[in-house]
C-alpha cells in the first residue's frame, strides 16, 4: 500500500515536469505583447484570489473579536 502511494507520486510529478516544459515551449514561440499580455492576466487574477483571501480572514477576525 505504502509502495503504490510514492510511486504514484512520482508518477505525477514527472508528468508536471514534462507538462512544464511543453508549456516553455509554447511560451518562447509567442510574442512579446502576447507574453505580456497572458502574465497581466494572471498577476490579475491572482491578486483578485488574494483580496478575496483577505477579506474573508478579515471578516472570520471580525466575528471572532465580536464573540470574545
Amino acid at each position: 500500500m505504502l509502495f503504490k502511494f510514492l510511486f504514484k507520486k512520482k508518477k505525477k510529478k514527472l508528468q508536471e515536469q514534462s507538462d512544464q516544459k511543453l508549456d516553455m515551449n509554447n511560451w518562447m514561440n509567442l510574442t512579446k505583447e502576447e507574453r505580456l499580455e497572458i502574465d497581466f492576466n494572471e498577476k490579475n487574477k491572482m491578486m483578485r484570489k488574494k483580496k478575496a483571501l483577505l477579506k474573508l480572514i478579515r471578516e472570520e477576525y471580525l466575528k471572532i473579536k465580536k464573540e470574545k
